[in-house]
């Protein structure tokens, strides 16, 4: 029984259920050849006692038999052949798709469906399960850029307190003074560097946002040329501080990779600003193209990050003592660009330094 069933496990559904109806169908006609000869047996064992006037009675008591039994052994035969079907290749797959709807109703998607067979029930578990996973994915990206930009919000307007507070107390100040009087200007000028700052808050604001909802999209460039221009970009921003430059190729480095090279060079920028202000004598560039990401480590020498720094440095507007007039976005940025990039963005302290590292998977 163990072997039947595994057999049918592992056919289509069409072809176990067409196999079956045949062997139910020969096991039952095979049963009532049987039937019919044993009853026909017993029959004339009885026609020897049976009376003219008890033909008729013992005739139909026959054929009824005969038709009947028949019936009940097709019957219970089918019947078993039925329920074995449902049992095996029927009963688990649509528990568990119950079972799963049930569950994605209630809105937990902390579960998993396994097929039992590769028939069709079997692939419509796994598309379920796939569907699954996508719908858990969506909602995990929902819920986080949802958290982000609470974070970002809540950011902002505890950012913006600062330039109000100052614009407020200056048209106080201003409100003081006497009809005819010349306005100061070091009040009017500390009034613009607010709403600048203020617009620059916007401006950032309205980036993120953007950030939050892109979509990127590859644009071959090779191993090559994409060092060259994060080379380029880094002489450009370098100033007075030196930097060193160590790139590993693969062997085919005109070979196209698939990355989105606007994001890794905007990545860049911000690693690059970050390491240069905080660096005394020197800063460290490493890119290596690997079969899989590119990866970007920028190592700056200046002061190491305290734990405070290293678990806040890629919050929104974050900015410590030694970058106070800093947005401190620019990590925030990388993250969201590396992970949208399918990698990751990390800083950490280092024996030469403080390194920020960007991977980027192909897409």
């Amino acid at each position: 029984m163990a072997k039947l069933t595994s057999w049918l496990r592992d056919q289509p559904i069409k072809t176990a259920l067409l196999r079956l109806i045949l062997a139910g169908t020969l096991i039952a006609g095979l049963s009532i050849v049987v039937y019919l000869l044993l009853w026909n047996a017993l029959i004339s064992l009885l026609a020897p006692y049976v009376t003219p006037t008890w033909l008729i009675a013992v005739t139909i008591l026959f054929v009824t038999g005969a038709i009947g039994g028949s019936l009940a052994i097709l019957i219970a035969i089918m019947t078993a052949a039925a329920r074995l079907f449902y049992r095996v290749k029927l009963a688990d797959p649509l528990q568990q798709l119950e079972i799963g709807v049930a569950r994605i109703q209630a809105q937990d998607l902390d579960f998993h469906l396994t097929p039992t067979a590769p028939d069709e029930l079997g692939a419509l578990v796994q598309a379920f399960e796939k569907m699954r996973q996508a719908l858990q994915d969506a909602l995990q990206t929902a819920w986080r850029l949802a958290d982000d930009q609470k974070q970002v919000n809540a950011a902002f307007a505890h950012d913006l307190r600062t330039p109000l507070t100052v614009l407020q107390g200056n048209i106080e100040l201003l409100t003081l003074q006497k009809a005819g009087q010349p306005l100061n200007p070091d009040i009017m000028q500390d009034m613009q560097q607010q709403l600048d700052r203020i617009n620059h808050f916007i401006q950032t604001m309205t980036h993120i946002t953007a950030i939050h909802n892109i979509a990127l999209s590859p644009t071959p460039i090779s191993p090559s040329q994409l060092t060259h221009q994060l080379k380029d970009e880094a002489q450009k921003l370098a100033g007075t501080i030196p930097f060193t430059w160590h790139e590993e190729l693969p062997a085919a480095p005109d070979h196209p990779l698939a990355v989105a090279p606007a994001a890794i060079l905007e990545v860049f920028d911000n690693q690059l600003t970050n390491a240069f202000r905080f660096a005394r004598t020197t800063v460290g560039i490493t890119v290596t193209v690997g079969k899989k990401t590119v990866e970007i480590a920028v190592c700056n020498d200046g002061p190491l990050l305290t734990p405070a720094e290293q678990a806040n440095a890629q919050l929104p507007f974050f900015s410590s003592g030694k970058a106070a007039d800093h947005l401190g976005v620019g990590m925030y940025i990388c993250k969201t660009l590396c992970t949208a990039h399918h990698g990751s963005f990390s800083v950490a302290n280092t024996a030469q330094g403080v390194t920020a590292t960007a991977r980027f998977a192909y897409l």
